[in-house]
């Protein structure tokens, strides 16, 4: 590493130890210990930074209107502040393993029951929205629409892609170790209405030509406007008294 161009002497000299002049050297002391150590801190977004929420709410959309083969009846998503709460909550205890509560009423949202779930784990410093989403997305190389049958694990690919859900809220969390990682990321999104089991994930058809009945089409998804809005998590007390007592 390159000597810096000054030192704490130096800069002690110019700056005599008064009061203001101690918190001046020590300030400055602490900012070469940092450059010497190389210390590189990545920081994890928060569950409602608007920036994380765009980017992984327009990946989902982006990747569930270019299916193929191509879907006919795939709803548009939007962002869910309880479905989030709920990530972070879960992502909070740093086990790689399926929420509990996720079936239970008012248990992971105040309106829905039968929570869908994703779950991505690795090293924190390799850690995006982008690259965990996209892994759940390459499960489709192991998935056969015609015959609904999977060569391994496409449980992610077809939750990611599932017609009927239609908000999804996520959160990544730090955790010392999680099994053999160290240092880790846990990434969770949960959807609803969650997806089943026995079906294709989708109609196969025209982009949009089998949207409900006052849906119209944004980005090859089924959009509505009331469907969409926001659903308040705080409107339901029982919800509020159950989370809270569980998470």
């Amino acid at each position: 590493m390159e000597a810096l161009p000054f030192s704490v002497e130096w800069y002690a000299r110019w700056f005599p130890l008064t009061q203001t002049g101690i918190w001046k050297m020590c300030l400055c002391e602490f900012w070469l210990l940092l450059l010497g150590s190389g210390l590189k801190a990545h920081l994890l977004p928060d569950e409602e930074d608007v920036t994380f929420i765009n980017e992984y709410v327009n990946l989902h959309n982006e990747l569930r209107g270019n299916v193929l083969p191509r879907g006919a009846n795939l709803r548009f998503m939007t962002w869910d502040v309880a479905l989030s709460r709920t990530a972070r909550a879960w992502g909070k205890k740093c086990v790689f393993e399926r929420n509990t509560h996720l079936e239970e009423l008012y248990m992971a949202h105040p309106k829905f029951n039968g929570i869908g779930e994703n779950i991505w784990v690795g090293p924190e410093n390799e850690f995006t929205a982008s690259i965990a989403i996209r892994s759940w997305f390459e499960q489709r190389r192991k998935y056969n629409f015609e015959k609904n049958s999977c060569s391994g694990n496409c449980s992610n690919y077809l939750q990611l892609v599932w017609d009927r859900s239609y908000k999804v809220g996520c959160a990544v969390t730090p955790c010392s170790r999680i099994g053999r990682i160290k240092h880790a990321a846990l990434f969770i999104c949960n959807y609803a209405p969650g997806r089943g089991l026995s079906r294709r994930p989708y109609q196969r058809g025209l982009m949009c030509s089998q949207c409900d009945g006052y849906d119209r089409c944004t980005d090859f998804l089924c959009s509505n406007a009331d469907r969409d809005q926001a659903i308040c998590m705080y409107c339901c007390p029982l919800f509020l008294e159950r989370f809270n007592y569980f998470m």
